[in-house]
């Protein structure tokens, strides 16, 4: 009998859109329930390092549970499961009762979109050579991490066979390269430092280094679980991501151009890595690497939703109310629902994911006769 199609995810940040991964990872648990895949890796920037750690942690607590071997990944879903929600649930909780302007006003907007709202416009007035610490705004990650992930360092630094490693990213901001914390190293500060918005907080310093948020380096980091697929003798590589990589039309409007701008900044390090990857790739197809080489064929796969995402506008992302995050979980569920099908059909053969629109295209003009 064949075993379960083994996997590395890569999980995009992108704040309170952060939700829609949560529903997708559902999806996949309910696969890995059934027996049917092996998470080897996770990695993850900003919202999607909280998602890759909730994941992890709870996979590590379900492993460690008592019962019958046959069940372990039954059990070790089911607590990634709770962990999930948990983590969710803490962040609604945390902005509700910090006083989130942007709470309140997404509960009024019939499309979820806030970005013409009162308190988008205050936002704008006040970010404006103002510096994070006069802001005012209270880091609530630092309640939501002690609620649900206590005992973070030193679970982690206990590998359990069959939980994924784990793999954090964050951006040194003086040396101006990406920051990799690994299983044990993935403290509840590299966590604060991987969602660390410098418009918003203040850096974060870790063992005399200071950071900001992962996703201007690696949102998400990818090659880093290249090398984990090889050790775990495997080669697919899912990535769930958040921000919109095509849209139609050039926008016009101040906080427009904001939008498609943080998302493509946001988006840069993914493209490079998939050219990267999709290289190899090409150079293995064409038998021009040795296959004692130590590279391997790596099939991209992606989760994504990208014209409801597109829709939300970029305020939403500060927005973590309870009824916007749910939205955005059944968002995830629908996508998985949606594309699990094609992936799980190319698992192991092929890339399920087209990257041939992200890939680096080359126009030359041609010599005038």
């Amino acid at each position: 009998m064949a075993g379960p199609n083994r996997i590395a995810v890569a999980l995009q940040g992108g704040g309170a859109h952060g939700a829609f991964t949560w529903g997708v990872l559902e999806g996949l648990l309910d696969e890995m329930a059934r027996g049917a895949i092996e998470v080897v890796g996770a990695s993850g920037a900003s919202a999607g390092a909280l998602n890759a750690t909730a994941l992890v942690y709870g996979m590590q607590e379900g492993a460690a549970l008592p019962g019958p071997a046959a069940a372990r990944s039954r059990r070790m879903a089911e607590a990634a499961r709770g962990k999930l929600q948990e983590l969710w649930e803490s962040i609604a909780r945390a902005a509700f009762w910090g006083g989130n302007p942007f709470v309140a006003a997404i509960g009024l907007s019939p499309d979820w979109n806030i970005d013409d709202s009162p308190a988008a416009r205050w936002a704008d007035v006040a970010a404006t050579g103002v510096a994070p610490a006069d802001l005012g705004i209270t880091n609530y990650l630092n309640s939501v991490l002690r609620q649900v992930l206590p005992e973070l360092p030193a679970i982690l630094a206990l590998p359990q066979p069959g939980v994924p490693a784990l793999m954090v990213a964050a951006t040194d901001v003086e040396e101006c390269r990406r920051q990799l914390f690994v299983d044990g190293a993935v403290s509840p500060d590299a966590l604060k430092a991987s969602a660390c918005i410098p418009s918003a907080f203040q850096a974060v310093t870790i063992a005399g280094s200071t950071y900001w948020d992962g996703g201007y380096m690696g949102n998400p980091p990818l090659t880093p679980l290249v090398d984990c697929l090889r050790k775990a003798e495997c080669g697919d590589l899912l990535l769930v991501t958040l921000n919109p990589l095509h849209r139609e039309g050039v926008p016009r409007g101040a906080r427009q151009i904001m939008d498609r701008l943080n998302e493509i900044t946001f988006s840069a390090s993914l493209v490079h890595e998939v050219n990267a990857i999709e290289t190899i790739n090409r150079l293995i197809d064409a038998d021009q690497i040795r296959p004692d080489s130590g590279y391997r064929r790596i099939n991209l796969h992606r989760i994504h939703a990208d014209g409801e995402m597109a829709s939300l506008g970029i305020y939403s992302k500060d927005a973590p109310s309870w009824d916007f995050l749910n939205y955005l979980r059944g968002v995830g569920h629908a996508a998985f629902k949606r594309l699990w099908p094609g992936i799980e059909t190319a698992l192991g053969k092929q890339s399920s994911w087209d990257t041939k629109a992200l890939c680096d295209r080359t126009l030359a003009r041609e010599a005038l006769c």
